[in-house]
C-alpha cells in the first residue's frame, strides 16, 4: 500500500461527475511511479483517455495547463499540492489531490521536545501533513505548550500550511525520523544572500528572468524592475523561459547578474549553480539602493 492517500475514489467520482473523457495526470517526481497504476484504474473504471505527465512538477504554481490544452483534455489532475492559483486555470478544470501522508507524526514530534524553548510554539507543516495538525496540537498542549498555527494567506489557503519560514525553526522529519534546528542554515543563507547582493551591486548589465509557469509568471514586476534599473544607469534585458536552468543562462555572456522574478527558490536554494550572481526581486531593491539590507530582513527574504 502506498504511504500516501491518492484518493482514488474521489478521483473516479470527479471524472464521472464532470463527464471527463480525456485527462492529464500531473504528479511530483516522488509519486510519478503511481502514474501507470492510476492511469490503468481510470481507464478501466471510466473508459476515459489518460495521459500521465513525465515532465517535472515543481508545485501548484507549475500546472501543466498548456500541455492539457494541447491534448484537448477535459480535466487536469494535479497531485501533491493544494490550490495555489485562484481562477488561474484558463478554463481547464483542475482537481487538486494533496496526497496525504500516512507516516506517523507524533513519535518524531516527541523527539523534538528537548529542542523547544519556552512554552509558546508555532506549528506548521506542508500540505501532506495538514490533516495531522489537530492531533499534533493536542499532543503539544498536553505537554504544556501553547500552540499557534499560521493563518491562511494569499497563497497558503489552509491554516497551518507553510511555504517559507523566517523564524527560528525546529524541523521534525517523519520520513527519516530525524530532528534538527535550522538556525545555522538560516544564518548561512543570510550570509550567502548578503554576499550575492554585494556582487550584484558591481553589475552593469542585468538579465531579468520571467517564468512562463502560471503561478510564477510576473512580467509586470519584471518590467518595473527593468525601468528602475535603467533609471539607475544600468542595462537590463527581459529573459522569458519555462525551465530556468543555469546552463541555459551561459549563453547570455554579456549579462553580469540575473534577477529572479519567478520562484524565489531558484535564487535561494543553489545560487552556486548559476554562472553569475542571481538575486531575488526584493534583493534587487537593495542593489539599487531603494531598500537597506536591514529593511529587507525585516520584510523577509522570501516573498511569493
Amino acid at each position: 500500500m502506498s504511504m500516501y492517500d491518492l484518493e482514488e475514489d474521489r478521483l473516479l467520482a470527479e471524472i464521472t461527475g464532470r463527464g471527463a473523457r480525456r485527462l492529464l495526470i500531473q504528479l511530483p517526481d516522488g509519486l510519478k511511479n503511481e502514474g501507470p497504476r492510476l492511469a490503468s484504474l481510470v481507464r478501466e473504471r471510466t473508459g476515459a483517455d489518460v495521459f500521465v505527465s513525465a515532465s517535472s512538477a515543481w508545485g501548484a504554481c507549475d500546472l501543466s495547463l498548456d500541455a492539457a490544452a494541447r491534448l484537448k483534455a477535459d480535466m487536469l489532475v494535479h497531485y501533491g499540492h493544494n490550490e495555489f492559483l485562484r481562477d488561474g486555470s484558463n478554463g481547464i478544470p483542475v482537481v487538486y489531490i494533496p496526497a496525504k501522508s500516512r507516516h506517523e507524526i507524533i513519535p518524531v514530534v516527541e523527539k523534538a521536545l528537548p529542542l523547544l524553548q519556552g512554552t509558546r510554539v508555532g506549528l506548521a507543516t506542508v500540505v501532506q501533513h495538514l490533516h495531522n495538525l489537530p492531533e499534533t496540537t493536542k499532543f503539544l498542549e498536553e505537554k504544556g505548550f501553547k500552540v499557534q498555527l499560521p493563518g491562511r494567506g494569499p497563497w497558503s489557503h489552509e491554516t497551518g500550511q507553510v511555504l517559507g519560514l523566517e523564524k527560528p525553526t525546529i524541523l521534525a522529519d517523519p520520513y527519516d525520523k530525524t530532528v534538527q534546528s535550522l538556525d545555522q542554515d538560516r544564518a548561512r543563507i543570510i550570509r550567502q544572500r548578503y554576499a550575492m547582493v554585494e556582487k550584484a551591486r558591481q553589475a552593469s548589465n542585468f538579465g531579468i528572468i520571467i517564468s512562463t509557469k502560471p503561478g510564477q509568471s510576473n512580467p509586470t514586476i519584471a518590467l518595473n524592475i527593468q525601468h528602475q534599473l535603467e533609471e539607475n544607469g544600468k542595462k537590463a534585458v527581459l529573459l522569458y523561459a519555462d525551465e530556468i536552468r543555469p546552463e541555459k543562462l551561459l549563453d547570455f555572456t554579456d549579462v553580469d547578474a540575473f534577477v529572479d522574478t519567478a520562484c524565489p527558490r531558484l535564487a535561494l536554494d543553489d545560487p552556486e549553480r548559476f554562472p553569475k550572481p542571481i538575486v531575488t526581486r526584493d534583493e534587487i531593491m537593495v542593489v539599487m539602493g531603494a531598500w537597506t539590507w536591514e529593511q529587507l530582513l525585516e520584510r523577509g527574504l522570501v516573498r511569493l
